[in-house]
């Protein structure tokens, strides 16, 4: 039998006792933070049922769209398709993707408002499309290469969204037409999530986003209020005021506490913390029971409305605080029923799955398992001591192996991920940080490009 047929016939054997995907749930507890004892998964599950029988459109042109309430908007797009793709539900996914590339316009990005049928306004709008290339890459986490392109492809896209105001990096409005609008004289907080670009830099080797995911805060720090920490909807990225536009904490803005506190529950980000902190302790003395939908910025009312939009998010900024605060709102979104008005569907299912442990990066720790299993291809080795483990860093440790060797890790399709030089005799250390369960061949190949041994195994 050939050397490929018996690497292949091994992968399948080794697929076959190892998870494939990151199945739901996974309850995880955050390096950083505090997990509210107050709220469980099964309060998730309830309100995702919900959601998943009430608010997508099972067959719009070819598809899956989501139910707004004046048509398909991008930004709930890219919410579902993250839900979609943290749930495992790899059918629901991919209809809502297909929808989402059929409607793509001329500057690469979907029309931000459109329908089963047509286009409403063929403008983007960025936080639906970074959301949306966020999803592809947790797709690529839970089912592999099959993704791998199309995140690539989509989060290049999306990296025309950044703009520099002074040497600080900040996200436009979005695109009319073929040209951006907005960026240094408007733009908008709540479209900004560090964590999420963090692991596009990781996944693209592109320092232009962990530039963003740091130049975030200062965009944040110029819009908070010093006393609440609020921030408007629409701003400078000086902070300053824009005319026309909401300068108050409003249905934009009441994102943001999710959208910061990942970056400290994953990261532990010392920026994401204060300003989480000083937030969650404002609306702490508020009262959970007693958050509306609307503030101005020094913290006097604007809304009537107590909803998971607003309260939902303060929950996740709360995990940043303390256990208390962090346990009375958990408790106040655990007996909060469920709201079909859509924008507080979607966002439920982001903050919930945040607040039971179940929005995740790989590596996190080790409440997501992964090992490797290893298994030598047919032949004498020629590295008897060739060893490979998983550290606690989410790093493959090659031992066994010389100084001017290479190491090169490739899917089973062939398809390069890493090269890495030994520049030791002790061997080398790789990152598999961002790949999802599977099969994989590792060669070694020495100073002359000549393959000296080749392995395969599996991560689970």
């Amino acid at each position: 039998m050939k050397k490929h047929a018996f690497i292949f016939i091994l992968c399948l054997a080794l697929q076959q006792i190892t998870a494939q995907e990151y199945k739901f749930p996974q309850n995880l507890k955050y390096p950083y933070g505090y997990m509210p004892s107050t709220f469980s998964t099964e309060n998730f599950e309830k309100w995702y049922s919900r959601y998943k029988a009430s608010n997508l459109l099972p067959s719009c042109n070819g598809g899956i769209a989501v139910s707004t309430d004046n048509g398909v908007k991008v930004e709930a797009m890219g919410w579902a398709m993250i839900i979609a793709a943290y749930m495992g539900d790899k059918t629901t996914f991919d209809g809502l993707y297909k929808f989402y590339k059929s409607k793509i316009q001329s500057h690469g990005m979907m029309a931000w408002l459109c329908s089963c049928g047509g286009v409403t306004d063929p403008g983007s709008a960025s936080d639906g499309d970074l959301d949306v290339a966020f999803s592809l890459l947790v797709a690529t986490w839970q089912w592999g290469d099959e993704y791998e392109e199309e995140a690539s492809k989509t989060i290049k896209t999306v990296k025309k969204l950044i703009t520099s105001c002074s040497g600080t990096s900040v996200i436009v409005g979005g695109y009319s037409g073929n040209m951006p609008y907005g960026g240094c004289n408007k733009t908008d907080i709540s479209y900004y999530t560090p964590a999420f670009f963090r692991e596009f830099a990781k996944f693209t080797k592109d320092t232009a986003w962990s530039k963003l995911a740091d130049d975030t805060y200062i965009i944040l720090n110029n819009a908070a209020n010093d006393n609440t920490g609020l921030v408007p909807d629409w701003h400078t990225w000086k902070g300053a005021q824009v005319p026309g536009s909401n300068f108050y904490y409003g249905f934009d803005a009441c994102r943001v506490p999710w959208r910061m506190a990942l970056d400290y529950l994953w990261n532990g980000n010392e920026e994401a913390r204060k300003w989480c902190v000083t937030i969650s302790n404002w609306a702490n003395k508020i009262g959970p029971k007693n958050i509306k939908d609307g503030y101005n910025l020094d913290g006097s009312t604007r809304g009537s409305w107590h909803n998971m939009s607003y309260v939902g998010s303060f929950a996740v900024a709360a995990m940043c605080n303390n256990q208390e605060v962090s346990d009375a709102f958990g408790k106040e979104i655990a007996s909060m029923g469920y709201d079909n008005y859509w924008y507080h569907a979607f966002l439920g299912n982001c903050y919930m799955l945040t607040l039971s442990g179940n929005m995740w990066r790989p590596g996190l720790n080790d409440s997501i398992p992964k090992g490797i299993i290893e298994k030598r291809t047919k032949g004498k080795s020629r590295f008897p001591s060739l060893t490979l483990q998983n550290n606690a860093n989410r790093e493959l440790v090659v031992t066994g192996i010389g100084k001017d060797h290479s190491i090169n890790i490739a899917t089973l399709s062939g398809k390069q991920i890493n090269r890495t030089s030994c520049s030791t005799e002790t061997g080398a250390s790789i990152d598999i940080s961002t790949l999802g369960s599977g099969c994989y061949i590792i060669s070694i190949y020495d100073n002359r490009t000549r393959m000296s041994e080749r392995r395969a195994f599996s991560i689970y």
